[in-house]
């Protein structure tokens, strides 16, 4: 497998993830509003379980455009392309960086239709209250595009005060 195989492999394994936890969420809200006489706020719910699956969905239609962008300006052709830990870890961030983008996205989401749809004194509390997922999206979409900066970090740390095998030839 080359290193656009593996970035495509990983999004359709994260699509399956957030398939299943949004038809987790669409079956445990179906019951509930089943018995709840309030219809707006099942709705509220039944869509922020079906922005799951979308998301979903969407990481496993768009996984081969998402394997070229997290694996831009490399050649995608077999012969002599071995895997080094910096490209596996580089799309494991990138990979990672989605997961954060799409378990926020769902509650941002809730949180915009809370807000449309309450008076100003909850409007204040939803939006504090939304400050941990507004993070978590930032922090998905810093991981997902500074994925290669976070390799180079993680090499530097990992090499920092080694010497080095031509320094210590040089001053025998």
């Amino acid at each position: 497998m080359n290193k656009s195989e593996i970035a495509s492999l990983a999004c359709k394994i994260l699509g399956i993830f957030f398939i299943i936890q949004g038809t987790n969420l669409l079956s445990l809200t179906v019951s509930v509003a089943a018995m709840s006489p309030i219809a707006h706020e099942s709705l509220f719910n039944i869509i922020f379980s079906s922005i799951y699956i979308l998301f979903g969905v969407l990481l496993w239609l768009l996984s081969d455009k998402l394997s070229g962008i997290l694996i831009k300006g490399e050649s995608h052709s077999d012969e002599g392309s071995g895997l080094g830990a910096s490209d596996i870890q580089r799309v494991c961030f990138s990979v990672l960086g989605l997961y954060f983008i799409g378990n926020s996205v769902p509650n941002l989401v809730s949180a915009l239709m809370n807000t449309y749809s309450m008076n100003e004194t909850f409007t204040t509390r939803i939006i504090l209250g939304s400050g941990g997922v507004i993070t978590e999206f930032i922090i998905g979409l810093g991981i997902f595009f500074g994925s290669p900066v976070l390799v180079n970090f993680l090499n530097t740390i990992r090499t920092a005060g080694l010497k080095r095998g031509n320094d210590s030839e040089g001053k025998e």
